[in-house]
């Protein structure tokens, strides 16, 4: 194989690498999405442990949160999210703070922690991805 042809594969593959379907993309977010889902359970449980009662109408704050593919509109365009469904409002309080609450910060720790395993994820499943449409190594 001389130099022209290797060039050409190559541009091939990036090229294919480049053009990532939604469902790809939500594949590869999702695999980010669900490292920190468990981050910030557990950070939720260290945080704010589960000891009083049953968590009233939702539960939990620690068994409110989850990861899902889509944009907060529901839109699957390749994004996925991870958080709080419907206690989301006492975990902004918990973490930020009132005039009352003293604000542990523990969702924004948490987040900053995932990162470097979040993008270690999608990159694992990125691999994968390119690897299955046949985009080389």
């Amino acid at each position: 194989m001389d130099l022209n042809e290797a060039l050409d594969q190559w541009k091939k593959q990036v090229t294919q690498a480049a053009k990532l379907t939604a469902k790809q993309q939500e594949k590869i977010t999702k695999a980010g999405a669900d490292v920190l889902a468990d981050k910030l359970h557990q950070a939720t449980v260290e945080k704010h442990p589960n000891t009083k009662g049953s968590g009233g109408k939702y539960g939990h704050l620690s068994d409110d949160i989850a990861a899902s593919t889509g944009n907060v509109d529901g839109v699957h365009d390749g994004k996925s999210m991870a958080g709080f469904t419907k206690k989301e409002f006492v975990a902004r309080f918990l973490n930020d703070g009132t005039k009352y609450i003293r604000g542990d910060h523990f969702v924004d720790n948490a987040r900053d922690d995932a990162r470097d395993e979040v993008l270690a994820a999608e990159f694992e499943e990125y691999q994968k991805v390119i690897k299955k449409i046949g985009g080389g190594e």
